[in-house]
């Protein structure tokens, strides 16, 4: 059986989706960045199945992956300090670490906190908005390997996936912000220049 694929702009997919995080399905899914392979972040069922997947351990962290950055207070403490850091980087090509709320999914909380994204992509701004839902995501490929960005090869890697949603991608993966810290440091990639800690002048 070979997943089901949708563009992100299809009208039927809002619908596909929310099936999908419903009935404990997987699916791979476009951000600004690079494809996302993950589902419903509180159905153990799903992210069994992507953790077998990927052969990831339990006891790595999924990113959380939210509609606005609204929706980041839902899950992570956000000290005022820091709301225009925030607004900053979200909607963006970063992965965020802030300390998490009880409510947040266990999935992908660690000792550090909780690792959010907001991607600057329309399935997410139209379809997960629509939906008000979060994802769990990881990078579409087994663990250790480079992320895959071509649908057939996504197909033939991981054809037991349910739903595969099309639509551009960056193709670089994000960089990840720890604002636990102050100041705030990059565990990967570069930190953005307006976060750059300058010398006071004289």
């Amino acid at each position: 059986m070979t997943p089901t694929i949708l563009r992100d702009d299809d009208p039927r997919t809002p619908a596909a989706v929310r099936d999908a995080l419903e009935t404990g399905q997987t699916l791979i899914f476009p951000t600004d960045t690079i494809y996302g392979m993950g589902g419903n972040p509180w159905d153990d069922a799903a992210l069994a199945k992507v953790r077998d997947l990927k052969r990831r351990s339990a006891d790595q962290p999924f990113t959380l992956h939210v509609p606005s950055v609204e929706d980041v207070l839902r899950y992570a403490v956000v000290q005022d300090r820091l709301r225009p850091t925030l607004a900053t980087l979200l909607p963006g090509p970063y992965t965020v670490i802030l300390p998490a709320l009880a409510g947040a999914p266990a999935c992908s909380r660690s000792d550090r906190g909780i690792g959010l994204r907001v991607p600057r992509h329309p399935f997410f701004s139209v379809v997960m908005a629509s939906l008000g839902r979060p994802l769990f995501g990881t990078s579409v490929n087994e663990h250790g390997e480079s992320p895959l960005q071509e649908v057939n090869d996504m197909i033939d890697r991981f054809p037991s996936v349910d739903l595969i949603v099309v639509g551009p991608v960056g193709g670089v993966a994000s960089d990840i912000i720890d604002l636990t810290v102050d100041p705030p440091r990059a565990i990967r990639g570069r930190l953005p220049s307006a976060l750059w800690v300058r010398p006071d002048a004289g």
